[in-house]
């Protein structure tokens, strides 16, 4: 027998992403973060990784989940599973990119919130496992949303613009409603800009000397949070900047040894006043 799932008043977000299972980056990341927020989180991977892909971990071990995230799919249509939200990021090919069209469109009603943070490159470069086919099925999903959250060479990549194009032309050409790119360098400083609600705002911090991966996953997981309690989108910018950069500069009194990804774990902890 199957019973209700919905009705008990808490959000429920759901997460299509990978899971690298060491690192500090997506699914890994997204879930603990989002659950500190009192958001009910539910995963959908993509993809299984033994570690995220930079450099540093030598060669992964991968698994596709195209199979099971329709079976997956298929089985919450039948329990009429209800989101709140929607937040999408990696994709492992173009099926599961069209495949997550078909979930929007299955699971994401009138008020749900849709964030897409698309992975496609960074310093200026498509990653080498993306094709040209790639870009524009990503660009196609990311039309379907609300609020977009591209760093600088992945808007660049959605806006069909230059490397070298300035943000606000990348902001006039990306054709979503709301923006916000990430990973924006200004001299010693580091930050976001943003076109949202058709106002353009920006916020920086400084750039420590030091790379740190998985900041935009914890970023856009703290938005997400920030968004499923009821904060409008320009606050919600605000808050998941000042969230980040604190676990960025606790990241950084950890020294060398934690180049993997950010310790938003004690950013969490410190929320609970241990």
């Amino acid at each position: 027998m199957i019973r209700p799932v919905n009705g008990s008043g808490m959000k429920r977000m759901a997460l299509l992403n990978d899971l690298s299972c060491f690192g500090k980056c997506s699914l890994s990341v997204a879930m603990p973060i989002l659950s500190s927020y009192g958001v009910e989180t539910v995963p959908l991977p993509t993809a299984i990784l033994s570690t995220h892909t930079a450099d540093g971990f030598g060669s992964y071990v991968m698994r596709d989940m195209t199979d099971e995230m329709k079976a997956f799919a298929a089985h919450w249509r039948q329990l009429q599973i209800k989101f709140d939200g929607i937040c999408m990021g990696f994709f492992g090919s173009v099926e599961q990119m069209h495949f997550a069209k078909d979930f929007l469109r299955d699971f994401a009603g009138e008020d749900t919130i849709v964030v897409v943070d698309p992975v496609l490159g960074d310093n200026g470069a498509l990653y080498g496992c993306f094709t040209e086919e790639y870009v524009q099925a990503m660009r196609a999903l990311c039309e379907s949303t609300q609020l977009i959250t591209p760093n600088r060479t992945e808007a660049a990549l959605l806006a069909g613009c230059g490397m070298d194009a300035p943000i606000e032309t990348l902001l006039k050409a990306l054709t979503v409603e709301n923006v916000i790119i990430t990973g924006v360098h200004r001299g010693e400083e580091i930050g976001y800009c943003a076109r949202l609600n058709r106002q353009y705002m920006e916020i920086f911090k400084p750039c420590l000397p030091q790379t740190l991966h998985g900041t935009g996953d914890v970023f856009v997981s703290a938005l997400c949070g920030e968004l499923m309690n009821g904060k409008g989108m320009p606050q919600a910018l605000k808050d998941a900047a000042e969230f980040c950069d604190d676990c960025v500069q606790k990241t950084a009194k950890r020294g060398e040894s934690h180049w993997y990804g950010l310790a938003f774990e004690d950013k969490l902890k410190e929320g609970r006043g241990l």
